[in-house]
């Protein structure tokens, strides 16, 4: 009796046991399976973040690059625009340059020249209202200068001194050198230099803000 209760024990616990055993078995792939499935979202989670990341770093280096590309383009217009100006001046004083070299021929044109003294010496006169003035000439121009005084119909006192070298014109001033009316060209290409600049400027390459984009 004993032996039989052991046995029906016995076989009560493994049976048992082997419900335990398999449902520890359904148990372990039901979490297998559980885990394959988390590990997969995980890793496809990982994947699109991964992929996020790549697609940003690459939209924020295009924009880097096109900011680079377009910081490099503003620098060569700059730099092109600064030697287009430079070169456009340097004509400009090449071409004064030699139009000075045409005006040293000035007295070549005898009747123009003669015209130009006139014109200035008259304007001088007019200038300065002392009674007593100074014409100061180049040597070269002497002759002419007492001529055209000669000539001329003034009050003043003129007293004529060939004491300055010029390329062309001549200098008034008071008796006591405290007025003075330069009017040879040399003085007039130096006041009027800026002008003449910007008006050969302008003809020949249009407006001073040359090279807008």
């Amino acid at each position: 009796m004993n032996n039989s209760k052991a046995i029906i024990i016995s076989e009560a616990t493994k049976s048992m046991a082997e419900l335990v055993l398999n449902r520890a078995k359904e148990q372990r792939e039901a979490i297998i399976q559980e885990a394959k499935k988390k590990a997969k979202e995980i890793m496809d989670e990982a994947r699109k973040e991964a992929e996020e990341r790549k697609a940003k770093l690459i939209e924020q280096g295009k924009r880097e690059l096109d900011k680079l590309k377009e910081q490099e383009i503003v620098k060569i217009k700059m730099e092109f625009k600064k030697r287009l100006y430079s070169y456009e001046w340097s004509l400009i004083s090449s071409l004064i340059s030699r139009s000075v070299s045409i005006i040293e021929r000035i007295r070549d044109q005898k009747e123009d020249y003669r015209r130009y003294l006139l014109t200035s010496l008259t304007s001088a006169l007019n200038l300065i209202s002392d009674e007593e003035v100074v014409v100061h000439v180049d040597e070269r121009d002497l002759n002419i200068i007492e001529d055209l005084i000669r000539t001329m119909q003034t009050s003043k006192k003129i007293k004529i001194v060939p004491d300055i070298t010029t390329v062309g014109g001549l200098v008034v001033t008071s008796k006591d050198g405290l007025k003075e009316i330069n009017e040879t060209v040399e003085a007039r290409l130096k006041l009027k230099n800026q002008v003449i600049r910007e008006k050969l400027y302008n003809f020949l390459f249009g407006d001073l803000n040359v090279g807008s984009w």
